[in-house]
Parts: C-alpha cells; sequence; structure tokens
C-alpha cells in the first residue's frame, strides 16, 4: 500500500491584514479529521509573494495529512481546496502532496 503527504498552508490573516476567524480553522480541521482520522500540524510557515505589481507577506499555519494514496482521496482534496480558497477569501490556498514510505 501506498501512502502520499498533503501539506495544507492556511493563512492566519485575509490578504486586507484581518486576522482570520479561529473557526475557520477549527471547521477545516475538523472536517479533515472527519474524513482520515487524524491531522498533523508542523508549525509555522512564512512567505512572501507578488500579485498584479503588489507585494504579499503571509504568516501561514502548516497542517499535515497522511493519507493512502488513492483516487478518492485525491479528489477529497480537490475538492478542499476549493472550499479553503472560498473560506480563507484567498485567490489561492497551497496544497502539496508528494509520496511517502511509512514504515
Amino acid at each position: 500500500m501506498s501512502f502520499r503527504r498533503y501539506e495544507i498552508l492556511l493563512p492566519i490573516k485575509y490578504n486586507d491584514g484581518s486576522p482570520v476567524e479561529r473557526r475557520k480553522f477549527l471547521q477545516t480541521y475538523r472536517e479533515i479529521v472527519s474524513e482520515f482520522g487524524g491531522i498533523g500540524f508542523h508549525g509555522v510557515a512564512r512567505g512572501m509573494w507578488v500579485h498584479q505589481g503588489h507585494t504579499f507577506k503571509d504568516t501561514h499555519r502548516r497542517v499535515v495529512v497522511d493519507v493512502e494514496d488513492t483516487l478518492e482521496n485525491e479528489q477529497f482534496f480537490t475538492e478542499l481546496k476549493r472550499t479553503l480558497k472560498d473560506r480563507f477569501r484567498q485567490l489561492d490556498i497551497w496544497i502539496v502532496s508528494y509520496v511517502i514510505r511509512i514504515t
């Protein structure tokens, strides 16, 4: 059986600088735990990006989920990304995945 790790960067502030409400993080965590039974947190990620000539500095919560590498799980995260872009009012939400080996 092969496994895949999904890392999700959730912004702690909206693009206008106001803080994201705590309930939005809790709702997201509950949805993931409900689907997969667990979730991991790997600290804070900071970054900078440019969009239409404006530079944005971001701070994110990094969420990690290890799951079986299946089409159904991939579809879950594809749909979750759409939901999170709306929930966190973002142009994009960064979700990366890669194959892992659990020993």
